[in-house]
């Protein structure tokens, strides 16, 4: 482990005082005090410079590392030539100026600070307290008089009560201007010199400097010195805070031992008979019984604050769980609880309960045009109106994404409620300038109402929510409210969904095989095949009864994968009885939007090819232009299919949004005309299919024309190049057994 300048500071000065500590009485003994002096003005110095903001205070504490050090040598120097040091000489000058800077460099490393009233406080019970106990020690017994001698004796434990002060205003400030462990070294530093002074005091200068143990007292200073300025330079005191230190142990022992030092010093007087001067001990008294009771108070008042910014914070933890962080709207969770509530005091009261949703029209296309900033500012916005257009009682929340949720409290009579639900429409449809541009969205909203707590609020919600899903299929802009209708059509779907399930487990779906064959030739190139549902009950039900519902879900995820499993399978079982007709066939499977999106799409592409020993060459996927337009991972999932192998064909085209131009850009190996384009007989129209057959070929894809019906028109696609048909004048849809292949009309297993 790497150490830090402190800590090889610490080793080196460990050494220095064991070695202290070792050497034989003389010359040696005092070199090693005076390196260990030096040492501590060494380190100080490094640390000014590693420490900028704080350099000038390190310089001066420097300086007193180096008066020290320079008394310590002076006294070393006159032993080492045997002469006795005389008290007072100039190394106590020394050592006291020493404590003197040493307090400055304490005080200046508050500099820029804001005053702590709490932190001057502290400072002054400690000063106290304990210029009471220098009076005791020191002073009574110079009441008769005071010479040179004693003064000096009693300006040690002073100047250093001074520091100690200086030390205390420095652990107690807020923010800490150094680090903890840093001012830990420091003020136990200032300890230790206020002990070796009281006692060198004390002795009026009698103590001998060749003692260790008398000398240790001052050689830790310098070593808390040293170690307290590398400290602070290599871990900087963290910034920002603004609490305080209210009740921590160490003050209230500061504080309960201040109190405890007058009763201290009568009980002595009164045991050991000192006749003490009650003057000093009155006025000690009456200082520490203004300075204690003041700390409390701000104590007291730190822990109401302390509360205060508790309770707000855990207040704002609350309202940020129950918002939406981008509109400040409730979320999703709390407008549940709302509504729950709501619903419990109606059922009490025997009340009626409305809930709104507003699913925001054509929101995709902002973030698709004007980016996501934009869509959070029309987001801000349409909260901001919906709250202008609400009474006072409503409640507006955010479900997620583009859709609110309005809590109606009370709720009124039927037209005014719908009139609320009209004034959303309205006050969200108004046009919003955003900063990348104007933006237009619309509202297709919901409304569902609950009496006598006859349903739970998950239902309530999920019924408003179908009604405004229902106004959206309906032409958007507009209000539904779910009744009996929307209900019976929403069992309806249920049941069929249900049965559509159960059709699938039962093998009651089959395909049916409809033929593509080349124009000019009249040979099968491909396969498509086509659903359908053989019902028990029903009999035979088209896909558009069946499909678009399907597609409301994940169940045409379920039927595409049998899809694909059956189609791979029956083109194998064809290919291995007539290999040489059906050797280079094809079979295409319609593939909808939301399978496109699935993440398992390529798997189960894979798997059904697997299974049935496909290639995939000879499998095409049939997708629609809207897919390709408003699936956004449509692009990623045909790059995968295509590398695969796999062909793609784009079925219905002329009947969305796509231009010619956009051929270029998409994933797709061959175009299928509509077959509506076939029909018309209009020039203008003939044109457009020329031009579509000759842009395809410009850019590689095969074309199927859907929908031939007549010789004729099979003719005029052989004239404008189209390669390829598909139509009931070719064949039409059959299932598996009515197809014969190599002498066999069968299905495959």
């Amino acid at each position: 482990m790497r150490l830090d300048a402190g800590r090889r500071y610490l080793l080196v000065a460990a050494v220095l005082l064991g070695s202290y500590w070792l050497a034989p009485s003389g010359a040696l003994r005092g070199w090693l005090q005076v390196s260990i002096s030096l040492s501590s003005a060494v380190a100080v110095l490094v640390a000014a410079r590693l420490d900028r903001p704080r350099r000038g205070a390190w310089i001066v504490f420097s300086f007193a590392s180096l008066l020290s050090a320079a008394a310590d040598g002076h006294t070393v120097w006159l032993i080492a030539h045997g002469q006795t040091p005389a008290y007072p000489s100039w190394s106590d000058a020394g050592w006291l100026s020493g404590n003197l800077v040493a307090t400055a460099g304490l005080l200046l490393l508050q500099r820029g600070r804001r005053i702590d009233a709490a932190g001057l406080l502290d400072t002054g019970v400690v000063t106290g307290a304990g210029g009471l106990v220098l009076w005791v020690a020191l002073f009574r017994p110079l009441q008769g008089g005071l010479d040179l001698t004693e003064l000096v004796g009693i300006l040690y434990p002073v100047t250093t009560i001074g520091m100690l002060g200086a030390a205390v205003w420095l652990v107690t400030s807020v923010p800490a201007p150094v680090e903890a462990w840093a001012t830990t070294a420091l003020t136990g530093a200032v300890l230790t010199g206020l002990a070796g002074n009281v006692l060198y005091g004390m002795s009026g200068g009698t103590l001998n400097p060749e003692h260790r143990w008398f000398e240790t007292f001052y050689l830790l200073m310098y070593i808390g010195w040293g170690y307290g300025a590398l400290r602070s330079s290599s871990h900087p005191a963290r910034g920002g805070s603004t609490a305080t230190w209210i009740v921590s142990p160490v003050r209230l022992v500061t504080m309960y031992g201040a109190l405890l030092v007058v009763p201290g010093v009568l009980m002595i007087d009164y045991f050991y008979d000192l006749n003490l001067n009650h003057l000093p001990i009155a006025t000690a008294s009456t200082v520490l019984s203004l300075l204690v009771p003041a700390r409390l108070w701000l104590s007291m008042r730190d822990v109401r604050a302390s509360t205060n910014e508790r309770d707000a914070y855990r207040t704002d933890l609350e309202h940020q769980a129950a918002h939406d962080p981008l509109t400040d709207l409730p979320n999703r969770t709390y407008v549940r609880e709302l509504l729950a509530s709501l619903m419990h005091r109606a059922a009490r009261a025997g009340d009626e309960v409305a809930v709104v949703v507003v699913d925001l029209d054509f929101f995709k296309k902002v973030n698709e045009q004007l980016g996501q900033a934009a869509g959070d500012e029309v987001l801000r916005v349409v909260a901001e109106r919906m709250k202008g257009v609400l009474r006072g009682g409503d409640i507006v929340g955010r479900q997620g994404g583009d859709e609110f949720v309005v809590l109606i409290d009370p709720v009124p009579p039927p037209a005014e409620l719908m009139e609320i639900a009209e004034r959303l429409v309205t006050g969200v449809s108004v046009p919003i300038m955003t900063a990348a541009g104007r933006a237009s969205v619309g509202a297709s909203v919901g409304v569902a109402l609950a009496r006598d707590g006859e349903t739970d609020a998950e239902k309530l919600l999920q019924d408003a929510d179908l009604a405004a899903h229902r106004a959206k299929a309906n032409g958007r802009g507009r209000v539904e409210m779910f009744d009996a209708a929307l209900r019976a059509e929403l069992e309806a779907r249920a049941r069929v969904e249900a049965d559509i399930r159960a059709g699938l487990a039962r093998g009651e779906f089959e395909l049916h095989f409809q033929p593509v064959m080349t124009v000019a030739g009249g040979q099968l190139h491909s396969y498509e095949a086509l659903i359908r549902w053989q019902h028990p009950e029903r009999g035979l039900v088209p896909p558009n009864e069946f499909i678009p519902l399907a597609e409301e879900s994940l169940l045409i995820c379920e039927i595409g994968r049998w899809v694909l499993n059956s189609a791979t399978k029956q083109l194998a079982a064809w290919t291995h009885a007539d290999p040489r007709s059906h050797g280079g066939v094809t079979m295409a499977v319609n593939i909808s939007a939301r399978h496109l999106a699935s993440r398992t799409l390529l798997d189960e592409v894979r798997h059904a090819l697997g299974e049935s020993g496909l290639e995939p060459t000879r499998l095409v996927l049939e997708i629609t232009e809207t897919v390709v337009l408003d699936e956004p991972t449509a692009d990623a999932h045909l790059r995968e299919l295509r590398a695969l192998g796999v062909a793609v064909s784009l079925d219905d085209f002329g009947t969305g949004y796509t231009s010619i131009g956009q051929l270029q850009n998409l994933q797709v190996d061959t175009l299928k005309i509509d077959q509506s384009f076939l029909r018309s007989n209009d020039e203008a129209t003939q044109a457009l299919v020329q031009l579509m057959v000759t842009a395809a070929h410009a850019f590689r894809m095969d074309v199927v024309a859907e929908g031939v019906e007549t010789q004729a028109q099979l003719d005029r696609l052989g004239e404008i190049g189209c390669e390829l048909a598909q139509g009931y004048f070719l064949g039409r849809p059959r299932p598996a057994r009515d197809i014969v292949v190599g002498g066999l009309s069968a299905a495959s297993g």
